[in-house]
């Protein structure tokens, strides 16, 4: 049977039903002239262990290679432009991932509950902007993540409950993090850029590894939460007056820095948080 055989062709899509042909392989290499690999194509593969995709391949639909129990690496050709949502999620020996240049986005759930995943490299040239809703969810063996420079948004529990992880370089340029982002992280320092302008509800909650933060100035919210649970949290600076500030945003063991009169002042007076003022202005 040819390669042509192999493939159903509007765009030249690996489809499920082709895919078995590949069942048996332990390296995945498929034709050159393929363009997409179909949703759910390759899902629980039980023998891929390694891709060797080439360059003319655009796009991976979802579920792609969901629950392929056997792969340990997943090395995505600069080509590729798309992943659909699942693509690698759910794979319990992929250990490392390199994210493509031109990959705008990271979709929901891609390497959801991969919990051996420990390495995940992006290119130099990166054109990444979103971290979709639950990319990283419970990657409970990823230590440290270094985002891309053009990043503006990490969506809604991204790095939740990875519960390993302890560094995390954000890029300037960052707008938003999400809810429940970093949830139960194991972060013991936080450097926000300057950038940031939300902070969605219990973005950074349970981490527990936190003692002191200071947040840039430009943030315009800081919702409900977004600190609550961090047990070993002393100081949380705030050097400006947020438009929001919601309930509860530490424990009450902790205690806000900020200048004496300013609206986060009243905010700690009325919701009973201690209160220490900086000197100066």
């Amino acid at each position: 049977m040819s390669d042509r055989d192999h493939l159903t062709y509007s765009r030249e899509v690996m489809t499920r039903k082709y895919a078995e042909t590949y069942r048996k392989k332990e390296e995945l290499k498929l034709p050159k002239r393929c363009g997409a690999i179909g949703d759910a194509a390759f899902r629980d593969n039980i023998r891929i262990e390694r891709l060797a995709l080439e360059n003319g391949l655009r796009r991976i639909g979802k579920d792609g290679f969901r629950h392929s129990v056997a792969l340990r690496e997943a090395r995505l050709p600069e080509s590729v432009e798309k992943i659909g949502d699942g693509c690698f999620a759910d794979c319990p020996r992929l250990k490392e991932a390199y994210i493509p240049k031109r990959l705008e986005k990271i979709p929901s759930g891609a390497f959801k509950e991969d919990r051996r995943l420990s390495k995940v490299t992006f290119a130099d040239d990166s054109v990444l902007s979103r971290i979709g809703k639950d990319a990283f969810s419970e990657c409970v063996e990823l230590k440290e993540i270094l985002l891309p420079p053009k990043v503006t948004e990490i969506e809604d529990r991204a790095f939740y409950r990875c519960k390993d992880l302890k560094s995390v370089h954000f890029p300037e340029g960052l707008k938003r993090i999400g809810r429940e982002a970093f949830y139960f992280c194991s972060m013991e320092t936080l450097k926000l850029p300057e950038s940031v302008e939300i902070l969605d509800e219990k973005a950074f909650f349970k981490c527990t590894w936190l003692t002191e933060v200071c947040l840039p100035v430009h943030i315009r919210r800081i919702e409900k939460w977004v600190f609550h649970g961090c047990n070993r949290l002393k100081v949380l600076e705030i050097r400006h007056d947020p438009e929001y500030i919601g309930e509860w945003i530490i424990n009450r063991a902790a205690r806000i820095r900020c200048y004496q009169g300013s609206k986060v002042d009243k905010y700690c007076q009325e919701s009973g948080f201690t209160v220490e003022y900086i000197d100066g202005e």
